[in-house]
Formats: C-alpha cells, sequence, structure tokens
C-alpha cells in the first residue's frame, strides 16, 4: 500500500513528495535460481579497461512457451541461458542448448536477441573483448543453437583486437529483415596498427539469403572513426523519430562523440547531431527513448558521468519536431547520476506515466545507488528509488525491463560487474490496469522491431506512445513485448493503433485490458499495375486501388528483395508515384499493394 503526500505551498502544486508503506521491488535473483557471479573478484587475464566496464545480459522467449528467458555474458566463463520456469524460478540450460563450455574462454560483453532469419524462433549475437571475432547463434526451434558468425558475414572477423560493447537491431533499409548495428570501445594504444574501428552496421541480405549480413558502415555513411584511431560507441538504437517512415539510428558514444543518423530512404543516413541539439553529452554511456513528457514524440536519455573526471552528468533531450531537441536535464532533475551505464524508460506502477531508471559505478570511485525516478505526470520526474526498495550499491553495468512472472508489471534485472545479478520483484498491489502486446510482423520483420503503438484508453484520449524496441540500454536488452500502464478504473480500451515498419496502419477496438494480446501485421492484397512510363526522366508508375486506402510501395532490382519506397494515401482509384530515387539508368522493378 503507497501513501502520496504533495506539498502545497500557497495553492501552488510543488515537487511531490512520497511516503511508501511496503516497498515495490523486491530482489529475488535467489530464489529464482539467477546464482551465478559476472566474473570471480580473483580473476586472472581479464585486466583491460574494458572488462571494468562489462556485464550484459538480454531478455527474449526463446523457446516460444509464453515466458521471458534471460541470457548472461561472463568473462572467461560459460555464458549463461536460464530458461524460464513459468513458477517465479529459471534453469540454466546453457549445456543443453549451447554445449559444454560455451564461449568459456571469450570475454563475452554484449548479447541481443532477434529473429534475423524471420523464422519464427530469436537468435543471438554475442560481442566480446579482447578478441578476433563476435558470434551469432542461429535457433534451431528445438532448444538448441548452431553458431554461424563467420558463414552469415556477422563475426567481424580481423587480426585486430576487438572490444565488443553493446549490439541492435532493426530494419534501416525497410526490406522486411533485421539489420544489425554493433558498438566498440577501443583506446587508440589497443589498436597500434589504427585498423578501422569495429563498430559496424551489417545489412540483412533479406529475401536473397536471410539472415545472412554485409558490412555497409562506409556505404551508409555511419562510419565512427577518429583520427586518434580510438573507438568510443558504447551503445545504439533504431527508432523512427520524425516518423517519416525510416528508421533513424542513434549511437552513444564515448568522450562527446555520440551521434544522431537520419535515415535518407536511399540506405545511407545523414548525421545530424549539431542541429538537432544533441550530443552534448561529455560521456555517453547508455540510452533509453521514450515519451516521458506524453506529448506524441520520442525523448532521448542519455547517461553519463557526474562529478569524476569532471563529468557534467546526463541529458535527457525532449523532442520539438522538425528534427531538433531541447536539453531538459536540468528542469527534469535528471543531471546527477554518478558513473552512469544502462537506462531504460518504463511505467513501474502502470499509471500511464514513463519512468527513467538508471544504474551506475565504477571501480576505485564512490559507490552509486541505481536511480528510479518516478514521472507524476507533464514529465515531472522525482527519485523514488530507496522508497521503492530499490537500495543496491555496487557496480551495476547493465539493465533491463522485463515482465518475467507476467502478472502485468515491469521487473528490472541489473547486471553487477564482478559480482551476481540482481532480479527486482515488482510487488505492486494490481490495482492499475494493463495492457502487453506482442507484435508479429508479416511484410515487415518478424519481431515487429520499429511498429510504433498507440493506446487510446477513451476515444478523446491523447495516445500512450510505445514502440518495439530492437536497441540496447548499455549491455541490456528489455523484454520485446510493448507494456502500458493503463491507470485505475480502465475497463475496456477504446483503440490500440499500430504503425508497422511496413509504413500499413491496423487498429484494433474495443480491447479488454490485463492480458498480453498478440498482434499479427495483417497480409497485404497486391494492386494491378495500370502504367509504366519515363516522365522527367524518371520513372512514373501507377496503380488502381481502392479510394481512401493506404498503399504501401516497393522497389526491387533483382525481383528477390524487396523494400519499402513510400507509403501513399489514396484519394482516388488511382495511385501514382514518380521515381525520384534513381539518379542513374539501372533495372527496377515496381509492385504496391494495399
Amino acid at each position: 500500500m503507497k501513501i502520496l503526500f504533495y506539498l502545497s505551498v500557497c495553492g501552488v502544486l510543488t515537487v511531490p513528495l512520497v511516503e511508501v508503506l511496503g516497498a515495490t521491488f523486491e530482489d529475488v535473483a535467489s530464489e529464482a535460481g539467477l546464482t551465478h557471479e559476472h566474473y570471480p573478484a580473483n580473476l586472472q587475464g581479464v585486466g583491460d579497461i574494458q572488462s571494468r566496464m562489462s556485464g550484459g545480459a538480454a531478455a527474449a522467449d526463446y523457446d516460444n512457451d509464453g515466458w521471458i528467458d534471460l541470457y548472461f555474458t561472463r568473462l572467461n566463463r560459460p555464458d549463461r541461458l536460464y530458461r524460464n520456469l513459468g513458477d517465479g524460478s529459471f534453469r540454466d540450460v546453457t549445456v543443453d542448448a549451447f554445449g559444454e563450455q560455451h564461449l568459456a574462454d571469450v570475454c563475452t560483453n554484449g548479447c541481443a536477441w532477434a529473429d534475423i532469419d524471420n523464422d519464427g524462433d530469436q537468435d543471438l549475437y554475442v560481442t566480446s573483448l579482447k578478441s578476433h571475432r563476435y558470434h551469432l547463434f542461429i535457433n534451431n526451434g528445438r532448444g538448441s543453437f548452431t553458431e554461424a558468425a563467420v558463414t552469415r558475414g556477422a563475426a567481424l572477423k580481423g587480426s585486430d583486437l576487438h572490444f565488443g560493447f553493446s549490439a541492435c537491431f532493426g530494419d534501416y533499409d525497410n526490406d522486411g529483415f533485421l539489420d544489425l548495428h554493433v558498438n566498440e570501445w577501443r583506446t587508440s594504444e589497443q589498436n597500434p596498427r589504427r585498423d578501422a574501428s569495429n563498430t559496424r552496421l551489417l545489412r540483412n541480405r533479406g529475401a536473397a539469403a536471410p539472415g545472412h549480413f554485409e558490412d555497409v558502415t562506409e556505404a551508409a555513411g555511419v562510419v565512427m572513426d577518429y583520427p586518434s584511431a580510438d573507438s568510443m560507441a558504447f551503445s545504439s538504437r533504431f527508432l523512427d523519430l520524425d516518423f517519416d517512415g525510416w528508421p533513424e539510428l542513434l549511437v552513444v558514444s564515448d568522450f562527446g562523440t555520440s551521434r544522431l543518423f537520419w535515415n535518407n530512404h536511399d540506405g545511407s543516413f545523414t548525421d545530424g547531431t549539431r542541429e538537432a541539439g544533441v550530443g552534448t553529452d561529455q560521456y555517453g554511456m547508455g540510452n533509453a527513448i521514450g515519451d516521458f513528457d506524453a506529448d506524441g514524440d520520442f525523448d532521448w536519455f542519455v547517461t553519463s558521468i557526474h562529478g569524476s573526471l569532471g563529468g557534467d552528468g546526463n541529458r535527457l533531450y525532449q523532442y520539438d519536431g522538425n528534427r531538433r531537441f531541447t536539453d531538459v536535464t536540468d528542469l527534469r532533475g535528471v543531471r546527477i547520476g554518478g558513473w552512469g551505464w544502462g537506462s531504460t524508460f518504463l511505467d513501474y506502477n502502470n499509471d500511464r506515466h514513463l519512468d527513467l531508471l538508471m544504474v551506475n559505478g565504477a571501480n576505485g570511485f564512490p559507490d552509486d545507488t541505481t536511480l528510479l525516478w518516478r514521472n507524476f505526470g507533464n514529465g515531472v520526474l522525482t527519485q523514488v528509488n530507496a522508497v521503492e526498495g530499490i537500495t543496491d550499491r555496487k557496480i551495476a553495468t547493465g539493465t533491463l525491463s522485463l515482465d518475467y512472472d507476467n502478472d502485468g508489471d515491469l521487473d528490472i534485472l541489473i547486471v553487477n560487474n564482478g559480482d551476481k545479478p540482481i532480479l527486482y520483484r515488482n510487488n505492486s498491489s494490481g490495482r492499475m490496469g494493463w495492457l502487453q502486446v506482442r507484435a508479429v510482423g508479416t511484410r515487415s520483420n518478424r519481431d515487429g522491431v520499429g511498429a510504433v503503438v498507440r493506446l487510446y484508453v477513451n476515444d478523446s484520449d491523447v495516445p500512450l506512445l510505445r514502440f518495439v524496441d530492437g536497441g540496447s540500454n548499455f549491455l541490456g536488452q528489455n523484454d520485446r513485448r510493448v507494456h502500458f500502464g493503463l491507470g485505475l478504473a480502465t475497463t475496456r480500451i477504446d483503440r490500440l493503433e499500430v504503425t508497422w515498419p511496413s509504413g500499413r496502419t491496423q487498429r484494433l477496438y474495443d480491447i479488454l485490458p490485463n492480458q498480453v494480446i498478440t498482434i499479427t501485421e495483417p497480409l497485404p492484397r497486391q494492386l494491378a499495375l495500370t502504367g509504366l512510363s519515363m516522365r522527367q526522366g524518371r520513372p512514373y508508375v501507377t496503380w488502381s486501388c481502392q479510394p481512401d486506402s493506404s498503399c504501401l510501395l516497393e522497389v526491387s532490382e533483382d525481383l528477390v528483395s524487396w523494400r519499402k519506397a513510400a507509403v501513399i494515401e489514396a484519394r482516388e482509384r488511382v495511385v501514382s508515384w514518380h521515381d525520384w530515387l534513381v539518379s542513374r539508368p539501372l533495372k527496377r522493378f515496381y509492385r504496391a499493394w494495399h
């Protein structure tokens, strides 16, 4: 039970004070069976600075039984895959899934799940420190995995030492298959030959070779190399910030090198960091994206260092539209976070407002407490971690949110560097309503990553805005199911609207709360081609269609791999498109769907 007190002066509401009887969160890692250590304190051979920044985890339902499982990376010890048994506990199934001594001689670090081949199950990508390659495990659909990074073009194999951190997935070229962005933090001293950074963008070859990748970093314009030969990238995400139907790439990177790349719709990006008013973080580490102020667009939180090394703290960038952000860090009171690492937005108390969590800590510096800011509405954030039962003071790196017990409220997992993990079970009272959405793409990628979901509790409400996430919080990947808190007295949801990466919009009406629902993207109907000609030296194509309908237009060079070109709202019985993207004569095919 919670009692909330508000301090009012001269009739003006000021900062809310919170008194809690019975904390929301309780550490149940031990009883849940999560008892491994990231690495023993006396472990030899991991003395590089990156080892003190390491420790990753990722959440996904790898066996499709409806319960979220967990994967953990470790240093020179076998990684751990824990299967959720559905009774509040996990069982270590690493040997069954991967074989004996799984990656035991590798300092693994980042990990991320995704269905890279659209076959309906989760595959796993793992980065590592002081190695010459990374690993990709293909889910065989029978509870086991096969390693295939080299043959599938995802190993980034090289003679230079790699120091991999977070990896993220997203369909940046809208061809219906998930692409991969990999981050590296490496000093120039560790790169004496000045090799190119292993922060790379790997394009999924799509229908021509599902789940196989090619390096397009240079061609896409997202190189993160610097004259000093340092590599500074820690975490990244793909998300369509400006709602033009094409996901941007956001990279959080150390020493003032964070970047925002806007999608050009042609397989390339433009660095718009400075013009957007972002990238001012001194020591960018982790990141979270969410509509914390409930104004209908996505905002960006970046963790950094405060106090130590002269660090001036975190950044909270509020999106204003038109590809511009405003720094509201001090206005919202979230600058001070110690030595920050992973972070995530989550509605932990199901009151409809996105709260904010960050973890922190560093060897040789004062202990930091994990921080939780509660959102009291209108973006008012107040620190409540102590009263909510979050009291850990260890060196925490990775973090993620998940609903491991399927009770409708979000739990928190924290990875402690060189120590055991923490699983904070959410013990909320259950008075607040909720809804969770599992997205299944058909024309879009199977995981639905990048889909934007809007929920209208009532027809007149401003919608709650969420998205299907394939990104990294910094060495932590959230439960991909989209979670909505609904507040009190919600007996029915008026409307749920999903904008798929394909551009199609799907609406569901009159939904009951307090359930997990699966939404499958409708199969499209192909439109009849009515004309193809050249106008002003560019192809001009027309199709017949139903009036007042949304039409998805696609292009291909080989009739095998197709990608989204545009989404057009048809007002009459014919829809047309002028292909201005063709810059030179080439063979090009077109099709359209309704």
